[in-house]
């Protein structure tokens, strides 16, 4: 029930890109990240920015999602979606420099990092995270590193720190009793720890005196340049979205 219902509203909001919707209120920008609109984080996954960016997202979705959900129930499926959507994005906020975060790629590598640990024990997991498709994601982020170094806009932050998070909750899952608290306190920190160096209070007493990430993390932007920014009328169409 959870993989078909959001498969709709993928569907739904990348219909809704085409016509005259003010969809600005669902995107993760910096500046209103930092001043305490996490839920952005969530709602920017809803959002596409072309054909083939939301076929990618359906398409592996379905395949991981389906596995997850049927394992550990709709409400499981939906706290794994909440938690891998809002660390990936919010990682891929502090080194957007300044652009604002849509698609729900992290959510899908979560998903795969996630059931490519619990194959080891599970064969609907083994299945959804077959030897081809862990190839192909990882060599799909060195592709995307490549294309990002010559000018591109991928979200590829958000790709690894899902991988990141999702392996860390599969080992959560699977490791044995001495470690499992180690790997819990480590998959409790790598989420939170993107989420909360995005709040204005506290990236500006840390990684603000980094300069390379202080250029990087544009939290704080004058009220005309918002306006301009989040305008919908400037907002551009699926197929050129950043």
């Amino acid at each position: 029930m959870f993989t078909y219902a959001m498969m709709a509203v993928f569907i739904a909001f990348f219909a809704a890109q085409y016509k005259d919707f003010d969809l600005t209120r669902f995107q993760a920008y910096p500046w209103r990240v930092a001043d305490g609109e996490v839920w952005r984080l969530l709602t920017a996954t809803f959002l596409h920015g072309s054909i083939f960016h939301i076929l990618f997202n359906i398409i592996l979705f379905f395949r991981f999602s389906t596995v997850v959900d049927n394992w550990l129930g709709p409400w499981g499926a939906l706290l794994a979606y909440v938690l891998f959507a809002s660390s990936s994005n919010a990682m891929q906020l502090l080194v957007s420099n300044g652009n604002s975060v849509i698609g729900a790629s992290g959510v899908v590598y979560g998903l795969f990092g996630f059931l490519w640990v619990m194959s080891r024990r599970r064969d609907d997991a083994a299945d959804a995270a077959s030897k081809y498709i862990v190839e192909s994601l990882l060599i799909w982020l060195g592709i995307c590193a490549v294309i990002n170094l010559f000018g591109g806009n991928i979200g590829n932050a958000a790709h690894i720190w899902g991988l990141a998070v999702g392996w860390l909750a599969g080992q959560a899952m699977v490791a044995r009793k001495k470690r499992r608290a180690l790997f819990i306190a480590a998959f409790v920190i790598a989420w939170a720890l993107p989420i909360a160096l995005s709040q204005r209070p506290v990236w500006e007493r840390t990684l603000a005196y980094l300069p390379s990430l202080g250029r990087g993390y544009e939290r704080a932007v004058p009220v005309e340049s918002r306006k301009a920014r989040e305008d919908p009328d400037r907002q551009a169409r699926p197929g050129t979205f950043p």
